[in-house]
C-alpha cells in the first residue's frame, strides 16, 4: 500500500481541518433547512477532491456488475419503492460517474448483445451480434477468426487473473456471452438454434458449446445462473421435467465434468447444494439453477431451490479470492431480470429486483478493497419507463393518481412505459383510455400491477438512452463524463495494465502543482 510522505499527510490533516470548518457551520439536517442541502454536497465534494489527491494504484481486481434496462428513470423510482425519494442504493456511493452512449454501429437503441460487446470487448457492433466485429450482420454465416473480439475476460486470462461470472439469466443470453463466445446471433445458445438460423455447429458453434469448451470458457473457475436447457439434449428430461434443446445428443453438463478431470470441479442446481459447498476445496464450480432464466427475486419464496443474486456473488468471490490467485481476479455479475420485469410492463418486480442487485453489489463491495479493485456498476440497455406528472412526495405510484387528463378528465398514474403487453388493459378499441385506479383495483397482488404502456407489444421494448457508469477504485474517474459504451473495456484494460494497455498507471501520482492548485482555491478563495 502506498505510503504517503510528509507533506501529503501534512496536506491531508489541512484538507480534513478545513472540511471540518465546513462541518462546524452545518447545523440543519432536514429537508426544509437549506443547509441540510449544503451539508450533503460540502461533504461529497470533500471526499472526491481527497480521492483524486491519492496514489492511483493498478487494478488487481475488476468487478463489473450490470443491471440489465436499469435506467436512470428505473434508479429514480426504485428509490422510493426501496425507502423513499432520498435513498441512495449501494452502487450510486460510489465515487465517479457518467453516462456511457449505448447504440449500436447499424441501430440507435442497443439490445444486451451488442451492449456487451461494446463494454466487454472495447469495440461497438451491430444489433444481435455477439463479440463480433461491426462488417458482421446478425445471423449472417461467418466464423472468420479476424472478424471474433477478444474480451476483457480474454485480457484477464492472459494477465494470469481467475475469472467468473453469475447471473440471473441464462448463462448464454445476452451480455454474458460476449464474455466468452463469438456469435452473429445472440439466439443461437444451442445447435438447434443454430440450424434454425441457416448455418451449422460445425461452422459457428453455439454460444453452450463455446462456454463448455472454447478457449475461454473452459478456463472460467466459477459460472452461476440459468439457462440449463441449453445444454442437455433432446432425448433426456429436465429436473424441471422438459425436454432439452440440443438436437446433437450432446450433455455439455456431463462434458463439463469430463473435462475436468484431475481437478476439483463441483456441478450443482440448488442453493442448498451452493451453501454447502467448501469453496477451499474446489477448483472450478458450475451452478445452472434453472431450465432458463431465474425467477424474479419477488418470486423466490423461502425454501426455493433458487438462490439469491446476493448468495451468488458471494461464493463467487470465494472460488476467485483465494490467496493462490495471486495475480487477482475478474468478476462478471449481471442481472437480467430488471430488463425483462419492464418487458412485462411490471415496474414493482423491476424495482425489487434494482433492491435485490444492490444488495448483492454491496456485498462484494464489502468483500473487496477499493484500493486494489476497481468496481463498476452500469446498465447495457435502458427501458421505456417514464415518470409523468407531478405527483406527490409520499404517495404511491401504483396507488394514487398523479394527476388529470386535460381532455378525458380521468387521472393518470406517476409511471408508464412507450411499450408493451398491458396497453390492452388500459386501452379499450372505441373507448380509448380507462381509469386507471379502477384498472389497479382488479388486481390485488401489487407485485403483478402492471401501469400503462402506449404502444401495445408482445414484449416491451429496450430504450435507448445514456447507460449510467457508477464507478470506485483505482482509476475510476476515468469513468466520469461522457463517452462511448465501448470506452468501458478500455478504461478496465488500462486500469487493470492488461492487454498491453498499462501506459505507465502504476506509478502515476497526481502532480504537486494539481496538488497545491486545489489548497490555493480552497485557503484564498
Amino acid at each position: 500500500m502506498y505510503r504517503w510522505g510528509v507533506w501529503e499527510a501534512l496536506l491531508s490533516l489541512v484538507l480534513i481541518f478545513m472540511a471540518g470548518s465546513v462541518w462546524i457551520q452545518v447545523e440543519g439536517h432536514e429537508e426544509h433547512d437549506a443547509h441540510y442541502w449544503k451539508h450533503m454536497a460540502h461533504e461529497l465534494l470533500y471526499e472526491k477532491k481527497d480521492y483524486t489527491m491519492q496514489k492511483i494504484n493498478i487494478a488487481k481486481n475488476i468487478m463489473v456488475f450490470v443491471g440489465a434496462g436499469m435506467s436512470q428513470a428505473t434508479v429514480t423510482a426504485a428509490r422510493f419503492y426501496n425507502g423513499g425519494d432520498n435513498e441512495t442504493f449501494a452502487f450510486e456511493r460510489l465515487k465517479w460517474s457518467g453516462n456511457a452512449r449505448t447504440y449500436c454501429v447499424d441501430s440507435r437503441v442497443p439490445d444486451s448483445a451488442c451492449a456487451g460487446t461494446a463494454f466487454l470487448t472495447g469495440v461497438k457492433s451491430n444489433f444481435g451480434t455477439v463479440a463480433m466485429d461491426p462488417t458482421v450482420h446478425r445471423g449472417e454465416c461467418t466464423n472468420d477468426a479476424a472478424k471474433k473480439l477478444a474480451s476483457i475476460a480474454k485480457w484477464a486470462l492472459e494477465a494470469g487473473k481467475a475469472v467468473g461470472f453469475a447471473t440471473t439469466s441464462r448463462v448464454t443470453s445476452g451480455s454474458n456471452a460476449a464474455l466468452y463466445a463469438n456469435s452473429p446471433d445472440s439466439d443461437w445458445e444451442n445447435d438447434a438454434d443454430v440450424s434454425a438460423g441457416g448455418c451449422t455447429a460445425a461452422t459457428v458453434p453455439d454460444i453452450a458449446h463455446q462456454l463448455i469448451h472454447g478457449d475461454i470458457g473452459k478456463q472460467f473457475k466459477v459460472i452461476l445462473g440459468g439457462g440449463r436447457k441449453h445444454f442437455i439434449p433432446t432425448t433426456e428430461t429436465d429436473p424441471s421435467g422438459a425436454r432439452g434443446l440440443r438436437a446433437d445428443g450432446k450433455n455439455l453438463i456431463n462434458e463439463w465434468k469430463q473435462s475436468k478431470q484431475g481437478a476439483n470441479a463441483t456441478y450443482i442446481t440448488t442453493v442448498g447444494e451452493l451453501a454447502s459447498l467448501d469453496t477451499s476445496k474446489i477448483d472450478y464450480l458450475l451452478g445452472l439453477f434453472d431450465y432458463d432464466h431465474l425467477p424474479f427475486s419477488s418470486d423466490i419464496a423461502n425454501g426455493s431451490d433458487t438462490p439469491a443474486l446476493v448468495r451468488m456473488v458471494h461464493y463467487s468471490l470465494e472460488m476467485l479470492q483465494k490467496p493462490e490467485h495471486t495475480n487477482g481476479f475478474l468478476l462478471f455479475v449481471e442481472d437480467g431480470n430488471i430488463r425483462r420485469a419492464h418487458g412485462q410492463n411490471k415496474p414493482r418486480k423491476a424495482f425489487d429486483q434494482v433492491r435485490h442487485y444492490a444488495s448483492a453489489f454491496n456485498m462484494a463491495n464489502m468483500m473487496a478493497s477499493e484500493q486494489n479493485t476497481l468496481f463498476i456498476s452500469m446498465n447495457d440497455v435502458g427501458s421505456t419507463l417514464s415518470l409523468p406528472g407531478y405527483p406527490e412526495r409520499s404517495s404511491d405510484p401504483l396507488a394514487t393518481a398523479a394527476g388529470t387528463g386535460s381532455d378525458d378528465t380521468l387521472p393518470y398514474l406517476g409511471l408508464s412505459y412507450a411499450t408493451g403487453p398491458s396497453h390492452s388493459q388500459y386501452y379499450r378499441p372505441g373507448v380509448g383510455r380507462l381509469n386507471p385506479m379502477e384498472v389497479l383495483q382488479g388486481v390485488p397482488n401489487v407485485l403483478e400491477r402492471t401501469c400503462p404502456a402506449l404502444v401495445p407489444m408482445v414484449e416491451g421494448a429496450d430504450g435507448g438512452e445514456d447507460a449510467s457508469v457508477y464507478a470506485s477504485g483505482p482509476w475510476a474517474f476515468m469513468l466520469s463524463g461522457g463517452y462511448e459504451q465501448h470506452f468501458v473495456a478500455h478504461t478496465i484494460a488500462f486500469a487493470s495494465c492488461m492487454d498491453g494497455a498499462c501506459d505507465g498507471a502504476a506509478t502515476l501520482v497526481l502532480s504537486w502543482v494539481a496538488i497545491l492548485g486545489a489548497v490555493s482555491v480552497r485557503l484564498f478563495a
